[in-house]
């Protein structure tokens, strides 16, 4: 039975207990609801998945498709999502996923009547955005979004690109299509407007976690992320004819749901503000528009989505980035032992890396080369392998501890274009002990009594 977003929760349902609340009663997607739930979990250090099994569609009407959250919130879901068992330490996830990202799966074409995302085929005016659930996520947003994946496939070149982007609604047949510069859909839908054509888009609504993890991971332009979804699955993934444009564009045939459109040449409306991953409104821009030819889903297909801006939104996008970002720097630093992307820097601008170092000048290698692989970064605290990167105190231990502020610290400014209002400017503090310096032995429990005290705590 090839893997998707039932049998996940099933699984985790089965093998965690209390991870997966099915929330029976009704939840207002409509008015903010969803999100103002899981700010409850959030609040009391419950990191729970969560079904919604009773909301609304975005027409006012009962839905028929649950929403589901939070299959990220913790790393350990994740590792789950990863056939991965119970992990020792977090960086363990993050070297999974640098072992996954490089390498190609497989797909199998599945003829459409045995496609479970094609059980239920809507074309025509059928094809209604309303009758999805479309949730309205924070206080002050323009309107509903969608906030999963699109994909696209090559103009010229025969790949397919899932990108996670957010989509506007704007009508029932019309949804903002928020591709941004550094995206690699932005440049694909350039290229058919270049040649006035209308792009294939289609957006995936819910599929198996490891499957949007793996469009996180930063494969080059080109690199078809179907083989690579297929092998964070860890099996062939499952394709199938879209119904808009048969075998000349392959869709998941294990997805929930599945809006099928086209990106209109030419043509832009305003969206934002919008919430966004940093914490901030992202503001009014105008972006291009997709026009809805159909929608596929399973009989209950459900629906996904998450809460931008929280562990969930971090998680899912710095743990494919601390992998793709080590592969990177182990290149130049061979020493680096850990990396993680803090949760204080919502997992994009701020970067705490460990090595063992060889050379002086390495931290400054590692620093500056997580700077050319992630636009948002900010900051990269370069520490020794004793420091766990995934225990702030620790670091801000070995900041405070280890750092020379005249000599540690290093601006480089004009680095950073992505966000204006964050600044271009970039810092790497070096909190490692020099090589040659006398430094005093640093305090360590006696590690035999230790393990005797371990006795009282099981």
């Amino acid at each position: 039975m090839a893997k998707d977003l039932p049998s996940f929760i099933a699984q985790e349902g089965a093998k965690r207990e209390g991870s997966v609340i099915r929330e029976k009663s009704f939840i207002d997607a409509n008015n903010y609801e969803t999100v103002a739930y899981l700010k409850h979990l959030d609040v009391r250090n419950e990191p729970k998945m969560v079904l919604f099994e009773n909301v609304p569609a975005l027409n006012g009407q009962k839905s028929e498709f649950p929403m589901f959250y939070n299959p990220w919130v913790l790393r350990q879901y994740v590792a789950d999502s990863l056939d991965m068992g119970e992990i020792k330490s977090p960086m363990d996830v993050s070297l999974e996923v640098a072992k996954l990202e490089q390498q190609q799966g497989k797909v199998d074409i599945i003829a459409a009547d045995k496609a479970p995302v094609k059980q239920i085929v809507l074309t025509g005016d059928k094809a209604d955005l309303r009758i999805l659930p479309m949730p309205m996520h924070q206080k002050g947003d323009a309107g509903p979004y969608h906030t999963m994946t699109c994909a696209m496939k090559g103009l010229d070149r025969d790949f397919y690109d899932i990108t996670f982007t957010k989509n506007k609604f704007h009508d029932p047949k019309h949804m903002s299509f928020s591709a941004h510069k550094h995206h690699h859909l932005e440049a694909m839908a350039c290229e058919y407007e270049e040649k006035n054509l209308r792009a294939p888009v289609i957006v995936v609504l819910g599929h198996h976690p490891a499957f949007y993890l793996s469009s996180c991971a930063m494969t080059a332009m080109g690199n078809n992320d179907y083989l690579t979804a297929s092998a964070f699955l860890r099996e062939p993934l499952r394709l199938t004819p879209s119904t808009t444009w048969g075998d000349k564009f392959m869709v998941p045939a294990d997805a929930e749901v599945i809006i099928e459109g086209e990106i209109l040449p030419g043509v832009r409306q305003s969206q934002n503000p919008f919430g966004e991953i940093l914490g901030y409104a992202q503001p009014k821009m105008d972006v291009p528009v997709i026009e809805i030819t159909a929608i596929t889903h399973r009989r209950g297909g459900i629906v996904e989505d998450f809460w931008p801006g929280h562990m969930d939104h971090w998680n899912l996008g710095s743990i494919p980035k601390e992998g793709s970002t080590y592969n990177v720097i182990k290149k130049n630093v061979p020493g680096i032992k850990g990396i993680h992307l803090a949760a204080s820097g919502c997992g994009r601008c701020i970067c705490y890396i460990s090595i063992k170092k060889e050379f002086e000048n390495e931290p400054n290698k590692a620093g500056m080369q997580a700077f050319v692989e992630m636009p948002n970064l900010k900051l990269a605290v370069i520490v020794d392998e004793d420091i766990d990167v995934f225990n702030e105190r620790e670091v801000m231990w070995a900041v405070a501890t280890r750092v020379h502020w005249d000599k540690d610290i290093e601006i480089i400014r004009e680095v950073q274009s992505f966000r204006g209002w964050l600044g271009d400017a970039v810092a790497i503090i070096d909190a490692t002990i020099p090589l040659k310096a006398e430094w005093p032995v640093r305090n360590e429990v006696e590690p035999a009594a230790f393990e005797r005290m371990a006795r009282f705590f099981k």
